[in-house]
């Protein structure tokens, strides 16, 4: 299903079965005024939701939850192209410490009034958009999702007209990193403890290094109420796979 285009760049009001989609499934939990509200953000970009170009999230925040609308690094590309004076840049370029990706930049090129071009590039740091919490596509591809972060700044910087008071999902990502974050419950802590006491004793040492690591705490007391379910999860994989019989063959089996 698409939404319906109206001179190229604008899109119709939302009929009601779009509406409906996009109330119980791609933006679940946002209201009729807030559904009016992420239409009229569609309709200037003229990004589409059912194309995943553009989205509307609801965050929690301190008044409570907050709906925030954020785009794909494709819906910024799309609207710098229908300007006619974008064109993609250079690979992204990274800078280390201790074998550890610190910073992306990158360079998109636009063209000025006068006919020339230019390249724009930003740089983008791990340290203020990598989120705090657990993220798989964080902790696996930190130069993608740092990069795209870098590419949806230069992109603003070149086409603020176009791109003004929009951000897109991998900024986003360290949105609620300045929040108050609830910690577990001392049950919840000790039910994980008990956990990782029945893992082996080299897992119970990398996890105790994530923890200073990633989370920056040093004990299961202080963990993210947001992090329990995954890490209640993995914890008790790892206990079960501890706790796995070793199946003995030949002369071992016979002798017990």
């Amino acid at each position: 299903m698409t939404v319906t285009i109206q001179n190229k760049q604008e899109l119709a009001f939302f009929n009601a079965d779009q509406a409906s989609l996009i109330k119980n499934y791609l933006c679940k939990g946002i209201n009729d005024e807030e559904l009016k509200l992420f239409h009229a953000v569609c309709k200037k970009t003229g990004l589409d939701p059912f194309m995943k170009q553009i989205y509307a999230v609801k965050r929690n925040g301190k008044e409570g939850a907050q709906m925030t609308i954020q785009t794909s690094i494709d819906g910024y590309r799309l609207i710098a192209e229908r300007t006619g004076r974008y064109c993609p840049g250079r690979e992204s370029t990274f800078t280390y410490e201790d074998g550890k990706v610190v910073s992306a930049t990158s360079y998109i090129k636009k063209q000025t009034a006068d006919g020339t071009w230019h390249e724009v590039a930003v740089s983008a740091y791990l340290s203020e958009y990598a989120p705090k919490y657990p993220n798989q596509f964080w902790d696996s591809k930190p130069h993608i999702m740092l990069a795209k972060c870098a590419e949806s700044l230069a992109l603003r910087k070149a086409f603020p007209n176009e791109l003004s008071g929009l951000y897109s999902e991998d900024e986003m990502q360290q949105a609620s990193n300045n929040l108050p974050e609830k910690i577990i419950s001392l049950d919840q802590a000790a039910e994980l403890a008990n956990l990782l006491i029945s893992c082996n004793a080299e897992y119970q040492e990398k996890f105790v290094a994530w923890l200073k690591d990633r989370k920056e705490i040093e004990s299961l007391q202080f963990l993210p109420l947001a992090c329990y379910e995954n890490i209640k999860q993995r914890l008790t994989a790892k206990a079960q796979e501890n706790k796995e019989p070793v199946v003995k063959y030949g002369e071992d089996a016979i002798n017990g």
